[in-house]
């Protein structure tokens, strides 16, 4: 196959991924899905796990890969000089921009567009993450696109990736059934296994890297329970705390973060 055919196979993936989380943004902004109060516990529980990892500066420059809603640039912005943050759905881009704008945020950039060609230079950006996005790629998307985030870390610069864990326990036993029953999920999406993706960020050039696990039923949960009970999502999480400090059950968790330097 030429590299013409395998461009156009990625646009036509990149396109219907594209509709699918316009449809996705445009019902979860009707619903007001992300304002429950799981989400905006996860959400917090998730930026503290990313800010143990990577020491963030105010000088620093940060590139956001899949910004959804906002909801990470709200929290991150305010520590660093600058996030440019991308964003494939028109629908959720625009939303983040205003919720950006009416918290008075202006140290945010939101693209519109794949990341992938997005024209950023070498060493443009101090730290790089991306939460919950890299597994809606496929394999050689994945693998090309941490090549291209290489180039365009600066050197000592940090690479940060969220996403579902291929070996964690409710992973294995309950994905499957959960997938046939939800239609969040775009078809070409899967958990990954943080040591196949380790590799890939070695190989692309990335060193110091390290597995980190970030919950257990604190992610899963919200996408199934609709409870406004702030005391339920503490116990939620007081659950995962207890479970991730257990050495021998932490590479069981639901998400994992992959934690590396340029």
């Amino acid at each position: 196959m030429t590299a013409a055919h395998d461009r156009a196979d990625v646009t036509a993936i990149i396109e219907q991924e594209r509709a699918h989380e316009n449809a996705w943004y445009t019902r979860a902004l009707r619903e007001r899905f992300f304002e429950r109060e799981g989400f905006r516990q996860l959400v917090a529980w998730n930026v503290a796990a990313f800010r143990r990892q990577v020491p963030l500066r105010a000088d620093m420059r940060v590139l956001s890969i899949g910004a959804g809603l906002g909801d990470y640039e709200l929290a991150i912005a305010p520590a660093v000089r600058h996030i440019t943050a991308v964003e494939l759905s028109e629908t959720a881009a625009d939303a983040a921009r205003e919720r950006l704008r009416a918290a008075a945020i202006t140290n945010v950039d939101v693209i519109t567009g794949p990341i992938d060609t997005q024209p950023f230079v070498a060493g443009q950006f101090d730290v790089v993450y991306a939460m919950g996005v890299f597994h809606h790629f496929l394999p050689d998307q994945r693998r090309v696109l941490l090549a291209q985030i290489h180039g365009w870390t600066t050197a000592g610069g940090w690479l940060y990736v969220r996403d579902p864990n291929a070996r964690g326990l409710l992973r294995m036993v309950l994905e499957g059934w959960f997938r046939r029953r939800s239609d969040v999920h775009a078809e070409q999406e899967t958990s990954l296994d943080p040591y196949a993706l380790r590799d890939e960020a070695a190989r692309a050039g990335f060193a110091d890297l390290r597995i980190d696990y970030i919950d257990v039923v604190g992610g899963p949960l919200p996408w199934l329970l609709r409870s406004e009970s702030p005391w339920l999502w503490r116990l939620v999480f007081g659950v995962d705390r207890a479970w991730l400090a257990i050495p021998g059950l932490r590479n069981a968790a639901s998400q994992f973060a992959l934690v590396g330097r340029r």
